[in-house]
């Protein structure tokens, strides 16, 4: 038999039960639900709501209940009533009277709010540990010249470290969008009751300073319907998925024994069941996988708020099963894709190999001549000659003589003779955030310190828990 406190002798089809109860999910939120309510508790006491004695046996009792190992969430509906019931279960009539000031419907934002603040922290500190492993290997590859690719063809050469720091930017990015979104989460919807606000001395603010909250929220319809904070933590998740399985493909891509530009490690791949000889890149490919699951916990919020009337509505409880999901998940695949990161090395004498083709370095030609007051359209369509003449007669661009130079333009005379070197190709791209080795160097240099200074907005993330919640009261 089911356990209900909100309908006195209501019993439901076990069909209805398994539709409606949330326990299977929001049991994730026990620990929430009790530091809520100690601090509940204390906003009742210091608007007389209850008494000294009342408050102590509450807190004392919730401070008990954070341990107990033998709860059956099964029997109820909800973590709220889970709560309630076990509370009274150890103190008694005292525990009927937690509830005062407090519907579930603030009870529940509460509760997500504390628990998102939480795992933003987690999250962030894991994105940047990313962004630092990326930063470190491309550190230790500053040697290593790269061709760069448009459309998946070969394009100009680059510094694989530039490549590398392509995915650091986007991944502060990240950062960036997580950490903003802290203060719209961080505001306290205790005290917003079912929706109109409370008929009690009830001190929001000092509530709200308990719990480290930035303040309360300001309208109680808002309060019990809104969740934006999901949708904006959810895109977030799916935002940073994306640039994940985008370096994942080049993984794939680059494992592959046609390109050979990098080795990983045993750990992170696996054997073929059927072909012996093959070692398989499935951890970067479920990355590159990662993204739909995201977004169709991103779809599921969108279409769950879509026209939903104020205030409260049950298709809300439906987020608990995208949230806890999601940030479980988000976690694992942060810290698979870090391991992944310190397990891949490249190769260099490969990577070198795919160096050879000087067609590389056309661009470099066109902007010889631009710089030499050669219009850059003509001076396009004069090197494309030469592309085309070096295709027909099979000929590299060092390969060609002066004579031949001179059939295309006489200011060709004057290349110098390691122009088509492409470690001087890519040290021309001197210019801020272009390939140049002193440009990457810079930027290493400039994320080592966004590096330092994330970390202090990581530390800046309110957090606060139950034992030091009851040591302090």
């Amino acid at each position: 038999m089911s356990t209900f406190l909100w309908s006195a002798n209501e019993e439901l089809p076990d069909i209805v039960k398994v539709f409606t109860y949330s326990i299977d999910e929001d049991k994730e939120l026990f620990y929430y639900d009790i530091l809520g309510g100690i601090a509940h508790t204390v906003a009742l006491y210091r608007g007389g709501i209850i008494n000294q004695d009342e408050a102590k046996v509450i807190i004392d009792g919730l401070y008990k209940l954070k341990d107990k190992k033998d709860i059956d969430f099964s029997k109820y509906e909800d973590v709220h009533t889970a709560t309630e019931v076990e509370l009274t279960g150890l103190i008694g009539e005292p525990a009927k009277k937690l509830h005062t000031a407090r519907s579930r419907n603030d009870q529940v934002a509460l509760d997500e709010r504390l628990y998102l603040r939480d795992k933003l922290k987690e999250h962030l500190i894991l994105i940047r540990d990313i962004v630092k492993a990326f930063v470190d290997l491309a550190s230790i590859s500053l040697d290593i010249v790269l061709p760069g690719f448009t459309h998946l063809q070969p394009a100009q050469p680059v510094l694989i470290s530039h490549h590398l720091l392509a995915y650091v930017e986007m991944l502060k990015r990240d950062f960036s969008r997580f950490y903003s979104s802290y203060p719209r989460l961080n505001e306290c919807p205790l005290g917003s009751g079912a929706l109109a606000g409370l008929d009690f001395p009830y001190d929001r603010f000092l509530v709200s300073e308990i719990l480290r909250f930035n303040k309360p929220t300001a309208n109680s319809m808002d309060t019990v319907s809104d969740r934006d904070y999901l949708l904006e933590y959810m895109f977030n998740m799916l935002v940073t998925s994306i640039h994940m399985s985008r370096f994942g493909e080049e993984i794939v891509i680059w494992s592959n024994p046609l390109f050979g530009f990098v080795k990983i490690n045993p750990g992170y791949t696996t054997g073929s069941s059927m072909m012996p000889q093959k070692r398989n890149p499935d951890i970067a490919e479920l990355v590159r996988g990662s993204v739909g699951e995201y977004l169709g916990y991103l779809d599921t919020l969108v279409v769950m708020m879509k026209g939903l009337p104020l205030t409260y509505n049950r298709d809300l409880q439906i987020d608990k099963k995208v949230i806890f999901r999601a940030s479980h998940s988000f976690l694992i695949l942060l810290r698979v894709f870090k391991g992944l990161l310190e397990n891949i090395e490249f190769d260099r004498e490969k990577i070198r190999e795919n160096l050879e083709n000087e067609f590389l370095l056309a661009t470099d030609l066109a902007d010889f001549l631009v710089n030499r007051g050669i219009p850059f359209r003509s001076a396009h369509h004069i090197v494309r000659n030469v592309v085309f003449y070096c295709q027909e007669h099979n000929k590299l661009f060092s390969e060609l003589s002066k004579d031949e130079w001179r059939k295309f333009h006489e200011e060709f005379l004057e290349l110098p003779e390691d122009f088509f070197s492409f470690e001087n190709a890519v040290t021309r791209r001197d210019t801020y955030g272009g390939t140049g080795r002193n440009q990457v160097e810079y930027q290493i240099l400039l994320n080592r310190r966004w590096l330092e200074e994330s970390q202090s907005q990581i530390e800046s993330i309110a957090s606060v828990s139950i034992e030091e919640l009851v040591l302090n009261l």
